[in-house]
Protein backbone atom coordinates (compact mmCIF):
# COMPACT_ATOMS: atom_id res chain seq x y z
CA UNK A 1 0.00 0.00 0.00
CA UNK A 2 2.87 2.35 0.82
CA UNK A 3 4.39 1.60 -2.57
CA UNK A 4 1.18 2.57 -4.32
CA UNK A 5 0.99 5.79 -2.30
CA UNK A 6 4.60 6.61 -3.20
CA UNK A 7 3.93 5.93 -6.86
CA UNK A 8 0.83 8.08 -6.68
CA UNK A 9 2.74 10.98 -5.12
CA UNK A 10 5.38 10.76 -7.85
CA UNK A 11 2.67 10.82 -10.46
CA UNK A 12 1.15 13.91 -8.81
CA UNK A 13 4.48 15.69 -8.48
CA UNK A 14 5.56 14.83 -12.01
CA UNK A 15 3.82 17.76 -13.76
CA UNK A 16 4.97 20.15 -11.02
CA UNK A 17 8.61 19.06 -11.38
CA UNK A 18 8.33 19.42 -15.12
CA UNK A 19 6.85 22.92 -14.66
CA UNK A 20 9.76 24.07 -12.42
CA UNK A 21 12.26 22.63 -14.86
CA UNK A 22 10.56 24.52 -17.70
CA UNK A 23 10.78 27.81 -15.75
CA UNK A 24 14.47 27.22 -14.99
CA UNK A 25 15.14 26.51 -18.67
CA UNK A 26 13.34 29.70 -19.72
CA UNK A 27 15.37 31.76 -17.24
CA UNK A 28 18.60 30.29 -18.52
CA UNK A 29 17.54 31.03 -22.08
CA UNK A 30 16.78 34.63 -21.16
CA UNK A 31 20.17 35.02 -19.46
CA UNK A 32 21.95 33.53 -22.46
CA UNK A 33 20.00 35.78 -24.83
CA UNK A 34 20.85 38.90 -22.80
CA UNK A 35 24.50 37.87 -22.59
CA UNK A 36 24.60 37.23 -26.32
CA UNK A 37 23.07 40.65 -27.03
CA UNK A 38 25.56 42.38 -24.73
CA UNK A 39 28.49 40.60 -26.34
CA UNK A 40 27.14 41.38 -29.81
CA UNK A 41 26.76 45.04 -28.90
CA UNK A 42 30.29 45.19 -27.47
CA UNK A 43 31.66 43.56 -30.62
CA UNK A 44 29.69 45.99 -32.80
CA UNK A 45 31.01 48.96 -30.84
CA UNK A 46 34.55 47.61 -31.05
CA UNK A 47 34.36 47.19 -34.82
CA UNK A 48 32.74 50.61 -35.16
CA UNK A 49 35.50 52.23 -33.09
CA UNK A 50 38.21 50.51 -35.13
CA UNK A 51 36.66 51.73 -38.39
CA UNK A 52 36.39 55.25 -36.98
CA UNK A 53 39.97 55.15 -35.69
CA UNK A 54 41.35 54.05 -39.07
CA UNK A 55 39.29 56.69 -40.86
CA UNK A 56 40.49 59.46 -38.54
CA UNK A 57 44.10 58.23 -38.79
CA UNK A 58 43.92 58.33 -42.58
CA UNK A 59 42.36 61.81 -42.42
CA UNK A 60 45.17 62.99 -40.14
CA UNK A 61 47.87 61.60 -42.39
CA UNK A 62 46.26 63.18 -45.42
CA UNK A 63 46.28 66.61 -43.79
CA UNK A 64 49.68 66.34 -42.15
CA UNK A 65 48.38 66.14 -38.57
CA UNK A 66 51.06 65.28 -36.03
CA UNK A 67 50.50 62.64 -33.33
CA UNK A 68 49.45 63.94 -29.95
CA UNK A 69 52.39 63.56 -27.58
CA UNK A 70 50.96 65.11 -24.41
CA UNK A 71 48.41 62.92 -22.65
CA UNK A 72 46.34 63.61 -19.57
CA UNK A 73 47.43 61.01 -16.99
CA UNK A 74 45.06 58.61 -15.25
CA UNK A 75 45.39 55.68 -12.84
CA UNK A 76 42.14 53.74 -12.80
CA UNK A 77 40.90 51.42 -15.57
CA UNK A 78 39.04 53.24 -18.37
CA UNK A 79 40.26 56.51 -16.77
CA UNK A 80 37.42 56.35 -14.26
CA UNK A 81 39.43 58.52 -11.86
CA UNK A 82 39.63 61.19 -14.56
CA UNK A 83 35.88 60.87 -15.17
CA UNK A 84 35.24 61.46 -11.47
CA UNK A 85 37.62 64.43 -11.32
CA UNK A 86 36.09 66.14 -14.34
CA UNK A 87 32.60 65.38 -13.00
CA UNK A 88 33.40 66.99 -9.64
CA UNK A 89 35.10 69.96 -11.30
CA UNK A 90 32.11 70.51 -13.56
CA UNK A 91 29.71 70.33 -10.61
CA UNK A 92 31.81 72.85 -8.65
CA UNK A 93 32.11 75.13 -11.72
CA UNK A 94 35.90 74.92 -11.82
CA UNK A 95 36.29 72.86 -14.99
CA UNK A 96 38.53 75.44 -16.68
CA UNK A 97 40.84 75.57 -13.67
CA UNK A 98 40.95 71.75 -13.62
CA UNK A 99 42.14 71.55 -17.23
CA UNK A 100 44.40 74.56 -16.89
CA UNK A 101 46.77 72.58 -14.66
CA UNK A 102 47.34 70.11 -17.50
CA UNK A 103 47.76 72.87 -20.07
CA UNK A 104 50.34 74.58 -17.84
CA UNK A 105 52.32 71.37 -17.29
CA UNK A 106 51.88 69.48 -20.57
CA UNK A 107 51.13 72.01 -23.30
CA UNK A 108 48.21 73.49 -25.26
CA UNK A 109 47.18 70.25 -27.01
CA UNK A 110 46.25 67.16 -24.99
CA UNK A 111 44.98 63.65 -25.59
CA UNK A 112 42.34 62.45 -23.16
CA UNK A 113 41.14 58.87 -22.75
CA UNK A 114 37.73 58.43 -21.13
CA UNK A 115 35.67 55.24 -20.82
CA UNK A 116 37.56 53.54 -23.62
CA UNK A 117 37.29 56.47 -26.03
CA UNK A 118 39.94 58.95 -27.14
CA UNK A 119 39.36 62.69 -27.18
CA UNK A 120 41.43 65.82 -27.56
CA UNK A 121 41.48 69.07 -25.64
CA UNK A 122 43.10 72.19 -27.03
CA UNK A 123 43.61 75.87 -26.28
CA UNK A 124 45.83 76.37 -29.33
CA UNK A 125 44.43 79.37 -31.28
CA UNK A 126 45.32 77.84 -34.65
CA UNK A 127 43.55 74.59 -33.83
CA UNK A 128 40.50 76.40 -32.49
CA UNK A 129 40.30 78.51 -35.64
CA UNK A 130 40.54 75.34 -37.75
CA UNK A 131 37.78 73.63 -35.76
CA UNK A 132 35.35 76.53 -35.67
CA UNK A 133 36.08 78.33 -38.91
CA UNK A 134 38.49 77.32 -41.68
CA UNK A 135 37.81 73.54 -41.56
CA UNK A 136 34.51 73.59 -39.70
CA UNK A 137 32.84 71.05 -42.02
CA UNK A 138 35.61 68.48 -41.50
CA UNK A 139 34.66 67.96 -37.86
CA UNK A 140 31.54 66.60 -36.19
CA UNK A 141 29.85 66.90 -32.83
CA UNK A 142 30.06 63.20 -31.98
CA UNK A 143 28.18 62.27 -28.83
CA UNK A 144 27.51 65.92 -27.97
CA UNK A 145 24.49 65.96 -30.27
CA UNK A 146 22.46 63.20 -28.53
CA UNK A 147 23.70 64.36 -25.11
CA UNK A 148 22.22 67.85 -25.66
CA UNK A 149 19.21 66.84 -27.74
CA UNK A 150 16.61 66.62 -24.91
CA UNK A 151 17.56 70.17 -23.88
CA UNK A 152 18.35 71.97 -27.14
CA UNK A 153 16.49 69.94 -29.74
CA UNK A 154 17.24 70.42 -33.44
CA UNK A 155 19.24 73.65 -33.56
CA UNK A 156 22.54 75.17 -34.55
CA UNK A 157 24.41 73.82 -31.51
CA UNK A 158 23.36 70.21 -32.14
CA UNK A 159 23.75 70.06 -35.92
CA UNK A 160 26.50 68.88 -38.25
CA UNK A 161 27.17 69.31 -41.95
CA UNK A 162 24.58 70.91 -44.21
CA UNK A 163 21.93 71.43 -41.46
CA UNK A 164 24.49 73.33 -39.38
CA UNK A 165 25.45 75.44 -42.39
CA UNK A 166 21.80 76.27 -43.06
CA UNK A 167 21.21 77.22 -39.43
CA UNK A 168 24.27 79.47 -39.46
CA UNK A 169 23.08 81.28 -42.55
CA UNK A 170 19.54 81.55 -41.21
CA UNK A 171 20.56 83.02 -37.86
CA UNK A 172 23.19 85.25 -39.41
CA UNK A 173 20.52 86.88 -41.57
CA UNK A 174 18.28 87.44 -38.56
CA UNK A 175 21.06 89.05 -36.53
CA UNK A 176 22.17 91.24 -39.43
CA UNK A 177 18.61 92.55 -39.74
CA UNK A 178 18.32 93.25 -36.04
CA UNK A 179 21.76 94.59 -35.19
CA UNK A 180 20.75 98.11 -36.15
CA UNK A 181 17.77 98.11 -33.82
CA UNK A 182 17.48 100.75 -31.15
CA UNK A 183 19.54 99.62 -28.16
CA UNK A 184 17.44 101.54 -25.64
CA UNK A 185 15.83 98.24 -24.64
CA UNK A 186 19.11 97.18 -23.05
CA UNK A 187 19.33 100.20 -20.78
CA UNK A 188 16.64 98.81 -18.47
CA UNK A 189 18.67 95.65 -17.83
CA UNK A 190 21.91 97.58 -17.37
CA UNK A 191 20.15 99.71 -14.76
CA UNK A 192 18.87 96.58 -13.01
CA UNK A 193 22.39 95.15 -12.98
CA UNK A 194 23.82 98.32 -11.45
CA UNK A 195 21.11 98.28 -8.80
CA UNK A 196 22.08 94.71 -7.86
CA UNK A 197 25.74 95.71 -7.65
CA UNK A 198 25.09 98.76 -5.51
CA UNK A 199 22.61 97.09 -3.16
CA UNK A 200 25.16 94.60 -1.81
CA UNK A 201 25.91 95.69 1.74
CA UNK A 202 29.01 93.54 2.31
CA UNK A 203 31.07 95.26 -0.36
CA UNK A 204 31.89 91.87 -1.94
CA UNK A 205 29.96 90.93 -5.08
CA UNK A 206 30.02 87.66 -6.99
CA UNK A 207 29.70 89.04 -10.49
CA UNK A 208 29.25 85.90 -12.56
CA UNK A 209 25.78 84.89 -11.26
CA UNK A 210 24.63 88.47 -11.88
CA UNK A 211 26.10 88.42 -15.37
CA UNK A 212 24.26 85.17 -16.12
CA UNK A 213 20.99 86.77 -15.00
CA UNK A 214 21.75 89.92 -16.98
CA UNK A 215 22.40 88.02 -20.22
CA UNK A 216 19.34 85.85 -19.61
CA UNK A 217 17.23 89.00 -19.32
CA UNK A 218 18.70 90.70 -22.39
CA UNK A 219 18.56 87.57 -24.56
CA UNK A 220 14.95 86.74 -23.67
CA UNK A 221 13.98 90.37 -24.30
CA UNK A 222 15.73 90.26 -27.68
CA UNK A 223 14.16 86.96 -28.80
CA UNK A 224 10.81 86.81 -27.02
CA UNK A 225 10.04 90.50 -26.99
CA UNK A 226 9.79 90.32 -23.19
CA UNK A 227 12.43 89.76 -20.53
CA UNK A 228 11.91 87.24 -17.73
CA UNK A 229 13.25 89.89 -15.31
CA UNK A 230 15.57 87.62 -13.33
CA UNK A 231 17.65 90.56 -12.04
CA UNK A 232 14.59 92.02 -10.37
CA UNK A 233 13.87 88.87 -8.36
CA UNK A 234 15.87 87.44 -5.51
CA UNK A 235 15.00 83.92 -6.69
CA UNK A 236 15.07 82.71 -10.27
CA UNK A 237 11.66 81.87 -11.72
CA UNK A 238 10.78 78.41 -12.99
CA UNK A 239 12.21 79.05 -16.45
CA UNK A 240 15.51 80.50 -15.21
CA UNK A 241 16.12 77.75 -12.66
CA UNK A 242 15.13 75.06 -15.19
CA UNK A 243 17.53 76.55 -17.73
CA UNK A 244 20.36 76.42 -15.20
CA UNK A 245 19.49 72.83 -14.30
CA UNK A 246 19.31 71.65 -17.90
CA UNK A 247 22.56 73.40 -18.84
CA UNK A 248 24.47 71.85 -15.94
CA UNK A 249 23.19 68.31 -16.46
CA UNK A 250 23.74 68.50 -20.24
CA UNK A 251 27.37 69.49 -19.69
CA UNK A 252 27.77 66.52 -17.35
CA UNK A 253 26.21 64.17 -19.91
CA UNK A 254 28.74 65.38 -22.48
CA UNK A 255 31.59 64.37 -20.11
CA UNK A 256 30.33 60.78 -20.29
CA UNK A 257 30.88 60.70 -24.07
CA UNK A 258 29.04 57.72 -25.62
CA UNK A 259 27.59 56.83 -22.21
CA UNK A 260 25.65 60.11 -21.94
CA UNK A 261 22.42 58.11 -21.64
CA UNK A 262 23.53 56.72 -18.27
CA UNK A 263 22.84 60.10 -16.64
CA UNK A 264 19.29 61.21 -17.33
CA UNK A 265 17.78 62.12 -13.94
CA UNK A 266 14.09 62.91 -13.67
CA UNK A 267 14.83 66.53 -12.80
CA UNK A 268 16.60 66.88 -16.17
CA UNK A 269 13.55 65.70 -18.10
CA UNK A 270 11.37 67.96 -15.97
CA UNK A 271 13.59 71.00 -16.61
CA UNK A 272 13.61 70.35 -20.37
CA UNK A 273 9.81 70.17 -20.39
CA UNK A 274 9.54 73.52 -18.58
CA UNK A 275 11.91 75.18 -21.08
CA UNK A 276 10.06 73.81 -24.09
CA UNK A 277 6.65 74.80 -22.74
CA UNK A 278 7.82 78.33 -21.88
CA UNK A 279 9.33 78.81 -25.35
CA UNK A 280 6.34 77.21 -27.08
CA UNK A 281 4.06 79.77 -25.44
CA UNK A 282 5.99 82.66 -27.02
CA UNK A 283 6.10 80.95 -30.41
CA UNK A 284 2.33 80.35 -30.29
CA UNK A 285 1.67 83.96 -29.28
CA UNK A 286 3.78 85.16 -32.21
CA UNK A 287 1.95 82.88 -34.63
CA UNK A 288 -1.41 84.10 -33.32
CA UNK A 289 -0.32 87.63 -34.20
CA UNK A 290 0.67 86.46 -37.67
CA UNK A 291 -2.75 84.87 -38.17
CA UNK A 292 -4.43 87.99 -36.86
CA UNK A 293 -2.27 90.12 -39.17
CA UNK A 294 -1.43 92.52 -36.38
CA UNK A 295 1.12 94.46 -38.37
CA UNK A 296 1.42 97.16 -35.72
CA UNK A 297 3.10 94.83 -33.22
CA UNK A 298 6.90 94.43 -33.33
CA UNK A 299 7.08 92.40 -30.16
CA UNK A 300 7.90 89.03 -31.73
CA UNK A 301 9.99 90.11 -34.71
CA UNK A 302 12.73 87.51 -34.19
CA UNK A 303 10.25 84.64 -33.80
CA UNK A 304 8.18 85.70 -36.79
CA UNK A 305 11.17 85.93 -39.09
CA UNK A 306 12.40 82.50 -38.00
CA UNK A 307 8.97 81.06 -38.70
CA UNK A 308 8.92 82.64 -42.15
CA UNK A 309 12.06 80.62 -42.92
CA UNK A 310 11.38 77.34 -41.08
CA UNK A 311 7.56 77.04 -41.22
CA UNK A 312 7.64 74.66 -38.26
CA UNK A 313 6.87 75.88 -34.71
CA UNK A 314 8.93 73.07 -33.11
CA UNK A 315 12.02 73.99 -35.16
CA UNK A 316 11.53 77.66 -34.30
CA UNK A 317 11.37 76.75 -30.62
CA UNK A 318 14.53 74.65 -30.81
CA UNK A 319 16.50 77.39 -32.57
CA UNK A 320 15.35 79.89 -29.94
CA UNK A 321 16.61 77.66 -27.11
CA UNK A 322 19.92 77.19 -28.93
CA UNK A 323 20.39 80.92 -29.39
CA UNK A 324 19.33 81.54 -25.81
CA UNK A 325 22.01 79.19 -24.51
CA UNK A 326 24.69 80.78 -26.68
CA UNK A 327 23.54 84.30 -25.91
CA UNK A 328 23.41 83.74 -22.17
CA UNK A 329 26.38 81.51 -21.35
CA UNK A 330 28.97 82.81 -23.82
CA UNK A 331 28.25 86.47 -23.15
CA UNK A 332 28.16 86.07 -19.37
CA UNK A 333 31.48 84.20 -19.38
CA UNK A 334 33.01 86.83 -21.66
CA UNK A 335 31.89 89.64 -19.34
CA UNK A 336 33.28 87.79 -16.32
CA UNK A 337 36.67 87.16 -17.90
CA UNK A 338 36.89 90.70 -19.31
CA UNK A 339 36.52 92.24 -15.86
CA UNK A 340 38.86 89.65 -14.35
CA UNK A 341 41.60 90.43 -16.89
CA UNK A 342 41.11 94.19 -16.51
CA UNK A 343 41.40 93.97 -12.74
CA UNK A 344 44.54 91.83 -13.05
CA UNK A 345 46.17 94.30 -15.47
CA UNK A 346 47.17 97.42 -13.51
CA UNK A 347 49.02 98.76 -16.54
CA UNK A 348 45.63 99.42 -18.11
CA UNK A 349 44.84 101.90 -15.35
CA UNK A 350 41.75 100.00 -14.25
CA UNK A 351 41.15 98.95 -10.65
CA UNK A 352 38.30 97.74 -8.51
CA UNK A 353 38.05 101.19 -6.95
CA UNK A 354 37.41 102.89 -10.29
CA UNK A 355 33.84 103.49 -11.45
CA UNK A 356 32.70 101.15 -14.20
Amino acid sequence: MSASIFAGSLAAEGPQLHFHASIATQRNNVRLTVLALVLAYCFYRYVQKQIQYRSETAFGEQHGCLPMKAKIPFKWPFALDLVKQTWDANTDQRLLAFYQQFFDNLGPNLEQKLLGGIGYVTIDPENIETLLSTKFHDFGLGSRRPAFMPFLGEGILTQDGLPAHRSRELLRRQFVRMQYQNLEGFSEHVDNLLVCLSSNGSGIVDLQPLFFRFTLDTTTAFMFGQSIGSLQSAVLDSFGSSFNEASLISSMRVRLSDFYWAYTPSRYSRACRVIKKYTDDYVNQALEEVKGQEATSNRYVFIKELYDELRDPALVRDQLVNVLMAGRDSTACLMSWTLYVLLKSPNLGFSSQSPV
